[in-house]
C-alpha cells in the first residue's frame, strides 16, 4: 500500500465530523506540504514528490467539502 492511500485510510477509519469549512483538510494539506519542503531539503526528493501530492488531494478534498455544503444550502 503506498504512503497515499495508507495515509487517507488512517484518517477514514477515524471517525469525525466534517468541517464544511474544510479547514483541517486545508491544515493537513499545509502539514504535508511543510513535510515535503523538509525532506526534499535533506535530499528525499521522491519522498517529497509522495507528500506533495498527498498536500493536494487534501487540496481537492477541501474544496469537494466546500462545494457539496454550498450545494446542501442551496436545496
Amino acid at each position: 500500500m503506498g504512503l497515499h492511500s495508507t495515509v487517507v485510510e488512517r484518517r477514514n477509519l477515524q471517525a469525525h465530523w466534517i468541517d464544511p469549512t474544510g479547514k483541517p483538510e486545508r491544515e493537513l494539506a499545509a502539514k504535508y506540504r511543510n513535510q515535503a519542503e523538509e525532506v526534499e531539503n535533506a535530499g528525499y526528493h521522491r519522498l517529497a514528490a509522495s507528500l506533495r501530492d498527498l498536500a493536494d488531494s487534501y487540496d481537492r478534498e477541501a474544496e469537494r467539502i466546500i462545494a457539496e455544503h454550498q450545494q446542501e444550502n442551496c436545496n
